[in-house]
């Protein structure tokens, strides 16, 4: 996970703390604005992580595939969301799944964050989000056998989302100050 911090953090926790004892429609109006706010950003780093090229491979993946389906065959109560990942048809399609925003509008705690919820990747694949992102790649073996090849990652996550940064943080500080011009009427 990157965390990527923007200014006005603060403000939103003063207008969380205001937001306590007000009505709940509020804080979930404030929500709905964050969610809406920083939606691009989202979409744009989902989109950024398929466009990553697919170089010396055929778009590989099966054997995880069919361990997970082997796997998932056994484990009747396993969880919805998991069993989707396993469906999923490649290791960018998979990842660009797992991508949500994460906001927390806790009286004591506020925050926005993209997050890569490892809890919808396989197992196996739960670091492969931070070897894509890092230009030094990982190490793996071909087919799950040897030999072991070397593949580069490509910067992708906090790039895409630094793009974004100012009209998240615009439109997020712009619901805020409507909210908070609702609250004192």
């Amino acid at each position: 996970m990157v965390d990527v911090r923007i200014a006005g953090a603060d403000q939103l926790y003063e207008l969380n703390k205001r937001l306590k004892g007000a009505d709940r429609k509020l804080t979930s109006k404030l929500r709905k604005a964050v969610r809406d706010g920083a939606k691009p950003a989202v979409v744009a780093t989902k989109a950024a992580v398929k466009a990553i090229p697919v170089t010396g491979s055929r778009g590989g993946g099966g054997s995880a595939r069919q361990f997970h389906h082997f796997e998932r065959s056994k484990a009747k109560d396993e969880n919805k969301r998991r069993a989707k990942a396993r469906r999923q048809s490649g290791l960018r399609t998979t990842i660009a799944a797992a991508i949500k925003l994460d906001i927390k509008t806790g009286s004591k705690t506020a925050a926005v964050r993209i997050v890569v919820d490892e809890s919808k990747l396989p197992p196996d694949q739960r670091t492969l989000p931070r070897h894509l992102d890092d230009p030094k790649g990982w190490r793996h073996p071909t087919f799950g056998r040897d030999p072991w090849v070397a593949q580069k990652g490509r910067p992708w996550f906090e790039t895409t989302i630094r793009k974004h940064l100012g009209t998240v943080r615009t439109s997020i500080l712009r619901a805020m100050d409507e909210l908070a011009k609702e609250i004192e009427k």
